[in-house]
């Protein structure tokens, strides 16, 4: 059976040189990577949400009522991260992955989504509102229909989930790296975190201008 069942073309063609680069000696592996980089991988920017108070909205709740909070943001979420140059790639669990082709995409995205939260938060119960923390990741990333998979992604959730606070949003030193001036001034240090036996400085988007509330 396929890992990425009833998928598409790209997810397919993953699925064929996984089976390929099993059949192969251990040591041919690397030089088949590097042959199948251009066709598997694609430099993106990835946002992961994360929904704040997900266990104890679910536990006071249940799950019913907040996948109908979030089904309805994120059918009007869609067209909001679309007109900033992205999409949403799926929802997994009480999170969005979101795509962009480069960070400075992704940041006026999620400066977009957290204006429209704003918006869809006005006049509701605190039971049908919504907080998201974000992380933005950016790198080579294998890209199949409906999913994507590398270590920007995992970087993005990692400090989306784990370390970015509800109206928050954290950059993996590659993302903020590639920022363009203008968006460059709206990010400030973080933190800095172990990762992998190494340093990740963390940096953080400031998501409203100084002086507004």
């Amino acid at each position: 059976m396929s890992l990425f069942p009833g998928k598409g073309a790209r997810a397919r063609r993953l699925s064929s040189y996984l089976r390929r680069r099993a059949r192969a000696a251990a040591g041919r592996r690397p030089e088949m990577d590097c042959k199948s980089f251009p066709s598997l991988f694609r430099k993106r920017a990835i946002v992961f949400t994360d929904t704040a108070d997900f266990t104890e909205r679910t536990a006071r709740d249940g799950i019913l009522h907040f996948l109908m909070v979030l089904d309805r943001a994120v059918e009007g979420a869609r067209a909001v991260v679309a007109r900033a140059g992205g999409e949403i790639v799926k929802v997994e669990g009480d999170s969005i992955v979101l795509r962009f082709d480069d960070p400075t995409a992704a940041c006026r995205g999620v400066l977009a989504l957290e204006a429209f939260l704003r918006r869809h938060n006005r006049g509701r119960p605190p039971g049908e509102q919504l907080r998201f923390s974000y992380g933005i990741g950016y790198g080579d990333v294998v890209e199949i229909e409906g999913d994507m998979f590398g270590l920007e992604v995992n970087l993005a959730s990692k400090i989306g989930e784990d370390l970015a606070r509800p109206g928050e949003a954290l950059l993996t030193p590659s993302a903020g790296a590639a920022l363009d001036p203008a968006t460059l001034r709206r990010v400030v240090a973080h933190t800095v975190v172990p990762f992998g036996g190494s340093a990740l400085a963390v940096h953080r988007l400031r998501l409203r201008r100084p002086g507004r509330s």
